[in-house]
């Protein structure tokens, strides 16, 4: 499937939003270091060469009028929930910043939460979560249902700034793998 759930407006919305990101980073637990076998700050090549090994089929590149390297792909791996993926490598510098992963089943939710917590732990304190929730549904597509934050907190070059959100709106969840270090 492809991913056709506004992505244009929802990247677009997303790196509007990474300013505000920042603000929260203090208060993380260990982060994200990328999505599965892609690390952030890869290549786009070294990421290509990874997909297949990690499920990564229908893979499709472009570029954006910004200079973003964008691509595209479904994983298909037994036992997870249909879930369309968007790597995204920023303002023409090819480093792996961003992961998108579109869930367009909103019954996934549960099974898509405990994951992250099994990875992750438990997200942050309900309060930062809301918080961050008003600050960016504004520049939103669509308002969203609910927001999990999971982040980290580890040294000021690597890890503060690297976050994973889920999102759940009324037709599909997004879970973004970011590092906003690398949006600069």
């Amino acid at each position: 499937m492809a991913i056709t759930t506004q992505p244009a407006a929802w990247v677009t919305g997303l790196l509007t939003s990474l300013a505000l990101a920042t603000a929260g980073a203090a208060v993380a637990a260990e982060g994200p270091d990328g999505y599965r076998s892609a690390d952030f700050g890869m290549s786009s090549e070294a990421v290509m060469e990874r997909l297949e090994g990690d499920g990564v089929v229908n893979v499709s590149v472009h570029e954006t009028d910004d200079g973003d390297i964008i691509i595209d792909g479904e994983l298909q791996t037994e036992g997870e929930p249909e879930t369309d993926l968007r790597y995204v490598f920023p303002g023409g510098q090819d480093q792996l910043a961003l992961v998108v992963a579109f869930h367009p089943q909103v019954d996934d939710h549960a099974t898509v939460k405990q994951q992250l917590e099994a990875r992750y732990g438990q997200p942050w304190v309900e309060e930062l979560a809301e918080w961050w929730f008003e600050q960016l549904k504004e520049g939103m597509p669509e308002e969203p249902r609910s927001l999990y934050v999971w982040g980290g907190e580890g040294d000021e070059v690597t890890e503060r700034g690297r976050f994973v959100r889920l999102w759940s709106f009324d037709d599909y969840l997004s879970v973004e793998y970011l590092d906003t270090q690398l949006f600069r």
